[in-house]
């Protein structure tokens, strides 16, 4: 850290913060007078009351606004793109929000902001760092496929922003991380872009944890996957100009799979199961992992921040394990990726285990009314927890009792 990092990263986190903190209970204002809520149903949505949507212009306006102070534009010769790009999706969003727009109509938009930046803006990847045996691609190839990240990866933090925090909160950790990478590269506006954006969702995270006050709908969603996409080939392009510097990562790509990996895994995972039930991809169920989570008895709070620490710690894994070879670094990522579910699950049933037990030893303590008595009592349940079910089903209904009081 140094002078000038405090002279531009912390004023501009701290004023995309603020505006946003401010601007978001105004939003809430309107979109109450207006009407423009999201409704609670019995299907997908864990919210049980209204609660007002786009956040996201607040999000958005903290984040130009903060930008334009402490940034300088004129060095990211793509920004007049960027901007355009993101300008386009605002609007979708917010209309989206509003009127809803169908899946199609939206996918042909994001397609439209996507080329605009690639080829207008020239933000396009030719090199793929080996994986799957792929290096350097021509231009047209090249462009196709960012293209396609770059709407892969607005729709991955669309699809998982189902629960409250979970699309803010990873958004907070991945634009940090690559902020730091920026600015230890030299890389200084793209580092002010990235932690313009963590301030903007930090003042928004004030009130979508769990209950949300406000939801930052399409508007926020489409926009803030956008910006991440920007980040990542940024930082993808940006890392092949610094090999001789000791924050050059090796296996860039891969690290790049991994910075967004529980959006990447999720969107896999779900289209995958639409499509094998004979379903359209962009018809929305209950098989996002938030929801399954919440399925088990998570709380959203819960599932939200294990899912983020998932991210992180996948994360790190992509960062210290960046010298092996692409390959299978790249399938440890993604195994780590498909396994977070089962895994936090398992940890889950542990956790609520252990508990049940906590409340079954209080209850025949309760009942004891000496060590002995204990000792003896406890004997006697574990006996029976192998006899029948009805003789099951009323210690069950005793340990209910005992975690209840």
């Amino acid at each position: 850290m140094n002078i000038e990092f405090l002279m531009r990263v912390v004023p501009a986190v701290f004023t995309s913060v603020i505006i946003c903190f401010i601007s978001i209970p105004v939003i809430i204002k309107i979109a109450e007078l207006k009407k423009l809520m999201d409704e609670p149903d019995k299907k997908r949505k864990i919210h049980k009351e209204v609660v007002p949507t786009l956040g996201g212009i607040g999000i958005f306006a903290a984040f130009m606004i903060s930008f334009s102070i402490w940034g300088s534009a004129a060095s990211l010769e793509s920004y007049p793109f960027f901007v355009a790009g993101l300008f386009i999706l605002l609007l979708v969003g917010i209309r989206d929000d509003i009127l809803t727009i169908s899946p199609n109509k939206k996918l042909l938009i994001q397609l439209l902001a996507a080329a605009e930046i690639v080829i207008g803006g020239g933000v396009v990847l030719t090199d793929f760092g080996g994986i799957l045996g792929i290096y350097q691609v021509p231009w047209y190839l090249g462009a196709g496929i960012t293209i396609l990240a770059f709407v892969s990866l607005i729709n991955a933090i669309n699809l998982i922003d189902g629960i409250d925090g979970l699309a803010g909160g990873i958004g907070i950790v991945v634009s940090s991380i690559l902020g730091i990478w920026f600015w230890y590269t030299g890389f200084v506006a793209l580092s002010v872009l990235a932690f313009s954006l963590s301030g903007a969702l930090i003042g928004f995270l004030i009130y979508n944890v769990h209950p949300a006050k406000i939801f930052m709908g399409d508007t926020g969603s489409m926009a803030v996957g956008f910006i991440l996409a920007y980040l990542v080939i940024q930082f993808l392009v940006a890392n092949s100009t610094v090999v001789s510097s000791g924050w050059y990562i090796e296996n860039a790509h891969i690290f790049a799979i991994s910075l967004l990996i529980i959006p990447i895994v999720d969107t896999l995972r779900v289209f995958t199961l639409r499509v094998a039930s004979g379903k359209s991809p962009f018809v929305a169920d209950r098989n996002h992992t938030h929801h399954q989570l919440l399925d088990v008895g998570m709380s959203p709070e819960v599932a939200s921040f294990s899912l983020w620490m998932g991210n992180f710690a996948l994360i790190a894994a992509g960062f210290f394990l960046n010298g092996i070879d692409a390959n299978i670094l790249l399938f440890l990522i993604l195994l780590g990726g498909f396994g977070i579910l089962p895994l936090t699950k398992f940890l889950f049933a542990s956790y609520l285990k252990y508990n049940r037990k906590l409340a079954y030893y209080s209850y025949l303590r309760s009942q004891a009314g000496s060590q002995s008595d204990y000792e003896s009592l406890k004997e006697e349940m574990k006996k029976l927890i192998f006899l029948n079910k009805s003789k099951k089903e009323n210690i069950q209904d005793k340990v209910g009792e005992a975690e209840s009081s």
